[in-house]
């Protein structure tokens, strides 16, 4: 029986992700909560993963699953377009080679009714069970930063789309997650919760040329938030624009480059 009312719809935008999405769609098909809906994204992919999409949301017959195909390349434009399809209540964003736990839905629509002024409720993306000491500290110390990625973000669906939503007319570069981030901050603190987790792939842990520098780093958990304007939109666009970090370049990551050289042997 499908389920006719969800309270937050996942929207995962993927390019090329064969052997991957197929896991983390079994991860959304095992969840506790039903209240959920999927928009599945394909951003012009050229290998069979759309098909593997396919086949895994076939085994979620209760679950609504919307299959979109955008052909402007980069992860903005999919989102985007996955966005406005959304009615719910809240919305999500996901990543296609990350792992959610059984309790994903139901602990972030519970972080959502329990913090009635929050714009958001992130998860953080870990290994393990829990989030280092180190990353749990930086959320007392900086609340009001991004500390995790597009992987686990959630937000009240008006509040985003009132915000602009992921717009390339406003940040066209990489780091999307936490400018997006800065964006809704207007509209109430996000949600961290050390229980609230998800499981990103490993090979996400090499950033090389689609993050910033110690420097930028530092700036961005050290400068008052009366600064972060400034910080993205007038000092972090001229650096990223000479340094072509737009977000084009999360599609061209090096597991992408070792996948094509294996096909050719």
């Amino acid at each position: 029986m499908m389920n006719s009312e969800p309270q937050i719809t996942f929207v995962l935008p993927y390019y090329n992700e064969a052997g991957f999405i197929a896991e983390t769609l079994a991860s959304l098909a095992a969840q506790t909560d039903r209240r959920f809906a999927l928009v599945l994204v394909d951003n012009g992919s050229t290998d069979d993963g759309p098909q593997q999409a396919r086949a895994a949301a076939a085994k979620m017959p209760d679950i609504a699953v919307s299959f979109l195909r955008e052909e402007t390349p980069g992860k903005l434009f999919a989102l985007r377009s996955g966005i406005a399809r959304v009615s719910s209540t809240f919305v999500g964003s996901m990543d296609a080679d990350t792992k959610y736990p059984p309790d994903y839905v139901a602990r972030t629509l519970d972080l959502f009714r329990a913090n009635p002024a929050s714009s958001a409720v992130i998860a953080f993306g870990v290994p393990g069970s829990q989030p280092s000491i180190i990353k749990l500290l930086q959320t007392r110390i900086w609340p009001m930063r991004c500390h995790s990625g597009g992987c686990g973000q959630n937000f009240r669906t008006a509040q985003l789309l009132e915000a602009g939503q992921f717009d390339p007319a406003i940040w066209p570069f990489v780091l999307e997650d936490h400018e997006i981030q800065q964006r809704m901050t207007a509209y109430g603190p996000p949600v961290y919760d050390s229980a609230h987790v998800c499981h990103p792939s490993d090979r996400r842990s090499d950033r090389t040329g689609v993050s910033w520098t110690p420097l930028e780093r530092a700036l961005y958990k050290l400068l008052p938030p009366s600064a972060m304007d400034w910080f993205f939109y007038r000092f972090l666009t001229p650096r990223f624009a000479d340094r072509g970090l737009s977000n084009l370049q999360l599609r061209n990551q090096h597991w992408q480059s070792e996948a094509a050289d294996q096909s050719s042997e």
